[in-house]
């Protein structure tokens, strides 16, 4: 897997978050809706990756985006420090939205975006595009998918669209056989083809995938049911030996860094755990060399 270059390029990272409606167990969201995930959880983010220079990517679901309060907060971030992207999750936004809104109080999203027709799709990035538009004055550039469904369709909407950069690629993961990243051909950057996401192709769109290893351990610092300490330290230690470039894009939820707003952290308790992990990650990559940026600024080269 490793792209032989006449050089040896500067190894990248990229921490990615998926903005979201608070939620309970299974994602179903929470009842009445609230957003402490965002109004908490992104500044206390916000605030330990300015400390080690890390850059977050935000990417922003719609059920957040009818939020006000949450805006304001995501608007009110120095874009020096991070970006904001876009995140579907189609039963937010129309065309044929399942949950009508504003309010998406006790909501159970399961759609993946690959599922639709390709119209109703490309309809739904159109408006959640938009929205985030209209809301902060600026295009997004950046994008995942919800729930990672993606396909190459999604790739060719969103060149349409005006984007630069994805990260729905999951590599070795097959969702459900829904949206099947199993034949994954490349963990570095690369442009993907419009007709299947995971093959290299000629799309102006640079797939910047999440880093997972063949045995699924993902750079997931966060809960430890996916990814402790020690083994993002794997994660990394397997990347470093065996892609090139060395591009690692980690993920979480806005969500996991509050108590009871995500599956996961129930108590303060495991809200600090949790940025303790985030840190000893940060730690680490800082003494072995890594360059933070945004998914905006990734190139082929890292």
């Amino acid at each position: 897997m490793k792209n032989h270059t006449s050089r040896t390029p500067h190894k990248t990272y990229v921490l990615t978050i998926d903005v979201e409606i608070d939620a309970g167990p299974k994602w179903k969201t929470s009842n009445p809706a609230t957003y402490e995930g965002v109004y908490r959880g992104i500044p206390l983010l916000q605030r330990l990756c300015e400390s080690y220079g890390v850059k977050p990517v935000y990417l922003i679901s719609p059920a957040v985006l009818v939020d006000p309060r949450s805006v304001d907060l995501l608007k009110s971030l120095d874009r020096e420090t991070c970006e904001l992207g876009a995140h579907l999750h189609g039963e937010y936004i129309g065309p044929m939205a399942t949950f009508l809104g504003p309010d998406f109080s006790g909501c159970d999203p399961q759609e993946m975006q690959c599922e639709y027709d390709k119209d109703i799709e490309f309809g739904k990035l159109q408006n959640l595009t938009q929205k985030f538009t209209d809301l902060f004055g600026y295009a997004p550039t950046s994008f995942r998918a919800g729930r990672f469904g993606a396909r190459g369709w999604t790739v060719a909407c969103l060149e349409q669209l005006g984007y630069t950069h994805d990260t729905s690629v999951t590599p070795f993961r097959n969702w459900n056989n829904i949206a099947d990243f199993s034949t994954a051909t490349t963990l570095s950057p690369y442009h993907p083809s419009k007709e299947n996401i995971c093959a290299q192709g000629d799309s102006q769109v640079l797939e910047v995938p999440v880093s997972i290893t063949p045995e699924l351990e993902w750079l997931r610092p966060t809960v430890r049911k996916f990814s402790d300490f020690t083994q993002c330290q794997k994660v990394i230690d397997w990347y470093e030996t065996h892609v090139t470039p060395t591009v690692l894009c980690s993920m979480f939820h806005n969500v996991e860094l509050t108590p009871n707003t995500s599956p996961y952290c129930k108590t303060e308790e495991d809200c600090q755990e949790l940025l303790n992990r985030v840190e000893q990650t940060f730690q680490l990559l800082n003494e072995r060399g890594y360059v933070f940026k945004t998914l905006s600024q990734v190139t082929i080269d890292g």
